[in-house]
């Protein structure tokens, strides 16, 4: 081969080379392109996801906490079908995060379940969001779990524990952190309106319904009874004897621990099905027996009177002061449909009926006879002599 010729096979190679190095490069080029718009539509994808589980949620934060946490359900087992376990654990009165709601295959045990303070989901919620890998957790059969906070403030901490029996909830993980991220602002705005609802609804010191709520859930009940006639209820009206005298002796302290004692008297007594106990101002108490005769009525107040008058209220008074004042009830009982037809008549009626037995003597339940006219159930020695004092 002359040298010219070695000299045009060697542009010709050149050539070639580059022109493969240049599909190369295009090659390349396109793949990249191609990669990030499949990253960007993956980005999108996921934003959208996120979004529209933001907007779900904060939709139901206007409705309650239970209609967040099925919008955060749904949402998490969109994108992870996998997830086969969600517990919600939410800090309680006694300061123990405890299993609130329990949702998947493998949730049995975990309803009403405290969070133990030394395991990896306790920690998750102090530190943030928490990966789990090992097989040991909270399930014997948990493969993958993933806890993210839903507020992270300690005295109302809450959390959600999201796990799967297979690896496959693992390439979800950011992702159900971020809608989880997404929902925890709704899911704190929804809890906060159920606490404002409960401090309207109950009393806070005894913790049983306040008037309002009362009066509202008795009207309710009062309107099934008008649908079903074989619906009986009976109201009962509760004054307690001797409070005053019991404030000024020792003192209000004291005085709202024995309203408290009551309250809980009253709620074990009225615990049935529908059942309710409501503090109506001062040291009046309201409770609402249902599916009870009258006669059974009358019996479950006079049993109610009786506990109320053997409290033991020696630990209720200050620096151990022997409880010399003896605190009793008075009671009055209207039942529907027998002595009213409505809610505020039923009031109306054993109001009147307290009043009864407050004048009569104290200690005792009075309820109206089958010719309407007020009679006593109860006719107690008063072992205490009786003052000018009739509260």
């Amino acid at each position: 081969m002359d040298l010219r010729a070695f000299f045009e096979l060697t542009a010709d190679v050149s050539c070639l080379l580059a022109g493969a190095a240049a599909i190369v490069i295009a090659l390349r080029a396109r793949a990249r392109a191609s990669a990030e718009r499949i990253a960007a539509r993956a980005a999108n994808e996921r934003e959208a996801l996120v979004l529209a589980s933001a907007r779900r949620t904060s939709d139901a934060s206007r409705r309650s906490v239970r209609a967040v946490r099925d919008a955060l359900c749904a949402s998490l087992q969109d994108v992870a079908p996998a997830i086969d376990l969600l517990l919600f654990y939410e800090r309680n009165d006694a300061g123990i995060l405890a299993c609130v709601d329990a949702r998947g295959a493998r949730a049995a045990f975990y309803a009403g379940a405290a969070l133990e303070t030394n395991s990896a989901a306790y920690g998750a919620m102090l530190r943030g969001h928490h990966l789990v890998l090992d097989a040991s957790f909270l399930h014997p059969m948990d493969r993958a779990a993933v806890v993210i906070p839903l507020d992270d403030v300690p005295e109302t901490a809450a959390l959600i524990y999201v796990a799967s029996a297979s690896e496959q909830l693992f390439p979800s993980a950011s992702l159900i952190a971020a809608i989880a991220d997404q929902a925890a602002p709704a899911y704190r705005l929804a809890r906060e309106r159920e606490a404002d609802r409960r401090r309207a609804e109950f009393d806070g010191l005894t913790g049983l319904l306040a008037p309002r709520a009362f009066r509202s859930r008795l009207a309710q009940l009062v309107e099934r009874a008008e649908r079903d006639a074989r619906m009986r209820l009976a109201l009962v009206f509760i004054d307690t004897d001797r409070f005053k005298a019991w404030n000024d002796t020792y003192g209000h302290a004291s005085g709202d621990a024995l309203l408290r004692r009551i309250a809980q008297t009253i709620r074990v007594c009225a615990n049935g099905n529908d059942e309710i106990a409501a503090r109506n101002g001062g040291d009046e108490f309201c409770a609402v027996f249902t599916e009870t005769e009258k006669s059974k009525a009358i019996e479950r107040a006079d049993a109610l009177r009786r506990a109320i008058a053997n409290l033991d209220l020696a630990e209720l008074t200050p620096d151990g002061a022997p409880a010399t004042v003896h605190v009793t009830a008075s009671i009055g009982i209207a039942a529907y449909p027998y002595d009213a037809r409505t809610a505020d008549d039923l009031l109306e009626a054993a109001d009147a009926a307290m009043y009864r037995s407050k004048h009569e003597g104290r200690d005792r339940v009075s309820f109206y006879g089958v010719d309407g006219a007020l009679r006593g159930a109860s006719l107690a020695a008063d072992p205490v002599a009786e003052s000018a004092d009739v509260g």
